[in-house]
Parts: C-alpha cells; structure tokens; sequence
C-alpha cells in the first residue's frame, strides 16, 4: 500500500493546537495540556474509593471523589470545580463551586480532597530534579518505575515513599507506599477530554468496576495461508518507507493502512516524527508518548495500574488493558515503536478484544514482535 507522505503524524504538531500548562514555577518537563487528567485509586478510604483531578487551565482545575455502589453502601459522588493560585510552592484554593452539591456528611472529604490538593502540588514543587523515568534502564513493572522520593506524610500513616513519573499530568505523582509496604494511592487512569462535552472525567468508570460484568471466553483463531501486511510511505524521490509485519489472510484490508480481523480486532500502522535527535526509549520522549498513546478516550479507560512498557534506544511497546463501558468490552491495546531514522519512526498499533487476545495471545504476539520499519 503506498501513501503520500503528508499522512505521517508528527507528535508535537499533534500538540501545538491546545493550550499548555504546568503547575506553578514547577519544573515540569511535560506541561498539562487543558482537558488532561488523572485518577488514582485511594486505599485510604475503608470501601473502594477514587480521587480525579483536571487540569482547565493553569489557575483552573477540577477535583472529583467517587465510590462505586456497594451491597449496602449507596454510590458517593463528591465533584468541585475550583480555582486556585500559587503560594510557597503550593496550589491553594482561592474559589469554589460544587459541580454535585456534597452531603453534610461528605464534609470530611471535602476537606480532604483540599488538603490533597494543597499537599500534593507542594511535595511536587519541592523534587531536586525532573521526574523523567529512562523505561530503557529499569526492570521494574511499568507502575512501580519512577523518581522515588522518602517523605513523611501523616494522612497516609507518617513515613512513605513517594513515586513520581512525568508521564503522569498536573502532579507527576504515579503512587504512594506507606511505610509498611502498602499501597495507599496508586495511578488508575490519566486521560484527555475531546472537547467541551466530553463527559469522560466525569463518567470515569473504574477498572475494578468494570470487571464485574465479567469476560467471554475469545474463539480460537482457525489457520490460515501466511501473507505479509505492508505499508510503503515515499519519503522523496530517492527513498521511502518500508513497515510490514507477518500475518495471514485472516485478515482483511479496510481502509489505507488498516486493516481488521473478523470483528475482534483491529491493526494499523502509522508514522510519526519525533524531535531531531531523540531516541525512543528516551526518558523525556518516552512519558511524551505514553501521554500521547496510552491515553483513556473515545469513553475507553486506560488501565495504567497493569500498563506494560518496555523501551530500549530504538524502540518502545506499550500494552494498554482498555475498557469502554459503553460496549462492556474489554480491549488489549498494543502500540509498538521502531525508530527508522533519526527523526522519524514507524508504529505498528494493534487493538484487540481481550478475550480473544487471551484464548489466541501467541497468534497476536507473533505479529507484533514480527513488525519491522526501515528506510529504502
């Protein structure tokens, strides 16, 4: 398949259209874009609760507490839209508005939510260094790699250890461990709204949740001949480039460089620009494109607490464990990265429902790791 090279997509053109911000004289390496935001999973609390925050503008944010029904715990709901200014380092609330009016009984989290606000923005002012994570040099599962940092922080038990990963918006924090080794809050989800009437942060629905609706168990894949999907981008008169991985006539072209099997699951490959010089496996490059790929949206929420990453220098593969409430489907999320040049790299995305990733995961792995990108 041959396409014009107008079609490749450049990360920071994909940015340059919305507005950037940081937290206040923060060195943030990745400014929050407006409508970006993040949701942790709070252990704190005796029944499942999660805490939301999003990022409107620099002195804009939202905050939103939420526990899903429980047999005898009605759902609880706590959204706040507020305004707030920097003061030593920290954000401070300076106004506020009740997106859902709170219950007199929801006071104490209220306040709590204030003080994660007030605390958390000031333990992210005070890091000795960018919180950039080189996924090339850790061994770490993708949750527990970051900038660890020992503080003492009484609402979660005095001592604990503090983690914090730049691929994570307004705060960079990506988990908390209390000083026996728990953990008391952890990344469940970072995202971007669409526009003015994406209700995504406001409709999260929590992984947890989710599973209760159960899984179906995925058919087998029947066998077929062997054929090689490829795609061509002509890159001048002299040159082009070359992506390809081994598949076989299962599946079925649908559209310039997709290309679907049956309906469960779905493959495209794309190119991207990166910054002159920059590596894949980069730490700076690398929280850019987890950012920008494995990102909840569309209604579909990214589970960052089992992401997978692995990066070296030339390469990066992300697994997104997706799911869309709307469909009750879940969905494996594949993005796989290989530099072609010094500027520019090939990305092989494959999206398949989980269930027939797991009853066929052989099958689907061989493809990815089969996918190559290079110049000719």
């Amino acid at each position: 398949m041959k396409i014009n090279a107008k079609n490749i997509i450049f990360m920071a053109a994909a940015l340059s259209c919305v507005k950037l911000f940081a937290l206040p004289d923060a060195a943030n390496p990745i400014p929050d874009a407006s409508g970006e935001y993040v949701y942790y999973r709070d252990f704190s609390f005796n029944r499942e609760s999660y805490i939301g925050f999003l990022c409107y503008d620099d002195s804009t944010y939202e905050a939103r507490y939420y526990a899903p029904q429980k047999e005898n715990l009605p759902a609880a709901n706590i959204d706040i839209l507020f305004s707030a200014q920097q003061k030593n380092g920290r954000l401070e609330m300076t106004g506020e508005r009740f997106v859902i009016p709170p219950r007199q009984e929801d006071a104490e989290i209220v306040n709590y939510i204030h003080d994660l606000v007030y605390e958390l923005s000031g333990r992210r002012y005070k890091l000795p260094e960018p919180p950039l994570v080189d996924y090339a040099k850790t061994s770490a599962p993708f949750i527990q790699a970051g900038i660890a940092v020992s503080d003492n922080y009484e609402q979660f038990g005095g001592p604990v250890q503090m983690i914090y990963d730049a691929a994570i918006p307004i705060f960079n924090l990506k988990k908390i461990i209390d000083y026996s080794g728990r953990d008391v809050l952890v990344t469940a989800t970072i995202g971007r709204l669409k526009n003015s009437k994406d209700k995504s942060f406001a409709e999260f629905v929590p992984l947890a949740e989710a599973e209760k609706d159960g899984k179906d168990k995925g058919a087998q894949i029947k066998n077929a001949k062997k054929e090689k999907i490829q795609s061509r981008v002509e890159m001048g008169k002299n040159s082009a480039l070359l992506q390809s991985a081994d598949a076989d006539k299962n599946w079925s072209l649908a559209g310039q460089n997709v290309w679907t099997l049956g309906d469960s699951a779905i493959l495209s490959m794309q190119t991207m620009g990166l910054p002159q010089g920059d590596a894949l496996g980069q730490s700076k490059t690398a929280a850019r494109l987890l950012r920008f790929l494995a990102t909840s949206k569309n209604g579909a929420y990214c589970d960052w607490a089992n992401l997978d990453v692995h990066a070296d220098g030339s390469w990066l593969k992300i697994i997104a464990p997706t799911y869309n409430p709307k469909s009750k489907k879940f969905i494996t999320d594949i993005k796989l990265l290989r530099a072609a040049a010094s500027n520019l790299c090939g990305c092989l995305s494959l999206a398949v429902y989980s269930d027939s990733y797991m009853a066929n995961r052989g099958y689907f792995d061989k493809i990815a790791k089969s996918y190559s990108c290079k110049m000719e």
